[in-house]
């Protein structure tokens, strides 16, 4: 939530094993999205606004979901008329590994003023590495990788059978951008 405007981004993770996971395997994954993704979105987002929930589904099967409702604030501490319109974001690129799918794109809002200088943002290399490395890490459970990050081509119909995707190899950073769908009035 940012600026009484709902802000959403959807993540996808393809689990790669042949094993069926055992439960609490949504739990696993959602606290291994808690201390790898999470902290690096967190670092370039103004406290202005505040990841409310991360719901995790199992889309193949339709029935098996997690929710995290614990509300984790962003890390930049910005007074009220330091705060960018919920529509401007800080885009990545996710980039696909074959030409199943289009590249992907992830962007966050929450991107305070003050690290914004004209159209540029100043933010940190070592924090926008971070985050574009966080974005295509492999979920790791007790040392083992359990799951991908990949771009689903849609539409999707639950519960799926199967479905096109293509595996994320890297983000990068491509620029400040707008997302029509944040502007006030619009959101989900």
């Amino acid at each position: 939530m940012y600026l009484g405007q709902q802000v959403l981004n959807v993540y996808y993770y393809r689990v790669n094993g042949v094993t069926p996971l055992a439960d609490p395997y949504l739990e696993a994954m959602s606290n291994w999205f808690e201390t790898t993704v999470l902290p690096a979105v967190i670092a370039i987002q103004s406290d202005a606004l505040s990841h409310v929930s991360r719901e995790w589904r199992n889309l193949t099967n339709g029935a098996d979901l997690y929710t995290n409702t614990s509300v984790v604030p962003g890390g930049i501490s910005t007074p009220s008329a330091g705060n960018s319109p919920s529509y401007v974001s800080a885009g990545f690129i996710l980039r696909r590994e074959s030409l199943v799918t289009r590249n992907g794109y992830k962007r966050f809002a929450g991107i305070p003023e003050s690290q914004i200088m004209g159209n540029t943002w100043v933010q940190s290399p070592t924090e926008i590495a971070a985050l574009e490395e966080a974005l295509a890490s492999d979920i790791f459970v007790s040392l083992v990788t359990i799951a991908e990050p990949v771009i689903v081509k849609r539409p999707i119909v639950v519960p799926v059978t199967e479905y096109d995707y293509a595996s994320i190899g890297s983000a990068q950073f491509r620029g400040l951008g707008t997302q029509n769908t944040r502007k006030a009035g619009r959101g989900v």
